[in-house]
């Protein structure tokens, strides 16, 4: 059966050859005929035909490419061959060996644009970037899944989740709780309603990086979710740590964690609390820290929230700068692709004066192997993270 044609009015050929994914819908003419979200399409310019895609008629993102050979046949051997190629790559990775929970498909990073499969202890949690890539992935997922089970995976069963992986405040039923390890951590993930798919994969190799530095040092980790950044100081030789989130559930799974990894109760502070609020009252009573982490949920959703965002990044990091002790260490995050590794250096330079702290930039970080990105799509670069010395 032949596809249906859009065709292309700006000139994206050499972009997308190159290899960005997204085709927005001012870059293309009306279709003559309406099309079914997730229908498969050729997209032609002037030249002829340009690549395969499906299509999302609600979305700004009309077309997510899927193979640059415009008539490629999308069946099962094509799915169960890029599925196969992505965990491969990354289950030969020495660096995540130590891991048993790992993102094994990237969306439009691994070619499977709109997707993403992260497997916790053999359980597959699902999420589908909208509407369209649901319409489109719903009927294929079987082949993805046996091609990640061709690189050596083994999955017992899946959790489907929203496309905004937002966590929920209810109890976790039993079987929605996995056990996974982290190198030599170990931790409790809710893959039914935690954030994101239940863990916080790409921050990996960054809090083995905390558990480095922690020996001996006070740490404190503001939006510290269920206690990643803290278990691994804990397991670092950390003196003390405090973990802050303003979600009271986040807050009994990180005592969990910090229990399940056989850590002293007595030296783990876990605050239910905003962490601007405790900030400000932590300054205010002349508290400080050997390493502050901050690692605040996306403030920029969308271009539009931009300003607002980078206001709030500003703030917060004035106020955690000011708690880290003098030669201490601060790691700060930010994990929107709206706001770039230059937009955070630009955050922590003017956080640096309103604290009036000398800041220096030891290293830039990113997310962990398991997140790859592609040269020609900045946009799958979405968390960027800078370790600093602080005088």
């Amino acid at each position: 059966m032949q596809r249906p044609v859009i065709n292309l009015q700006k000139n994206l050929r050499e972009a997308i050859v190159a290899g960005h994914p997204w085709i927005y819908d001012r870059a293309l003419r009306a279709p003559d005929d309406p099309l079914v979200p997730g229908e498969v399409v050729r997209v032609d310019d002037r030249r002829g035909p340009v690549c395969a895609g499906f299509i999302d008629p609600a979305s700004p993102i009309r077309v997510r490419v899927l193979d640059l050979a415009p008539d490629a046949v999308i069946d099962d051997a094509w799915l169960r061959r890029r599925a196969r190629d992505a965990a491969a790559h990354r289950i030969s990775d020495p660096r995540l060996a130590g891991a048993n929970a790992m993102r094994l498909v990237h969306g439009e990073n691994d070619g499977l644009p709109g997707l993403v499969i992260d497997v916790y202890a053999g359980v597959a949690v699902v999420v589908f970037d909208g509407g369209a890539a649901s319409e489109f992935w719903s009927p294929r997922l079987g082949a993805v899944l046996a091609g990640i089970g061709e690189a050596g995976v083994t999955i017992d069963r899946q959790v489907l989740r929203g496309s905004a992986g937002r966590r929920g405040e209810r109890d976790a039923a039993p079987s929605d709780v996995v056990s996974i390890r982290e190198h030599s951590a170990r931790f409790e993930v809710d893959v039914a309603r935690g954030q994101k798919t239940g863990f916080f994969l790409d921050q990996r190799d960054n809090r083995r990086l905390v558990g480095e530095l922690a020996a001996g040092a006070e740490v404190l980790n503001l939006f510290g979710y269920t206690g990643g950044f803290s278990v691994h100081a804990g397991l670092g030789g950390a003196a003390r740590v405090c973990t802050v989130d303003l979600a009271a559930p986040a807050i009994a799974a990180a005592r969990t964690n910090w229990a399940l990894n056989d850590l002293d109760p007595s030296i783990h502070e876990a605050v239910a609390a905003d962490a601007f609020e405790f900030s400000e009252a932590a300054a205010d009573a002349g508290r400080r820290w050997d390493v502050v982490i901050c690692d605040p949920p996306s403030f920029a959703p969308s271009e539009r929230a931009r300003p607002q965002a980078l206001r709030a990044y500003r703030r917060i990091n004035a106020l955690a700068l000011a708690l880290v002790a003098p030669k201490g260490r601060f790691f700060t995050a930010s994990c929107s692709s709206h706001i770039s590794e230059a937009d955070l250096l630009a955050v922590v330079g003017d956080a640096a004066a309103r604290a009036r702290r000398r800041v220096r930039v030891v290293e830039a970080r990113g997310a962990d192997r398991d997140h790859p990105i592609l040269p020609a799509f900045p946009e799958g670069r979405y968390l960027s993270a800078l370790l600093c010395a602080v005088d």
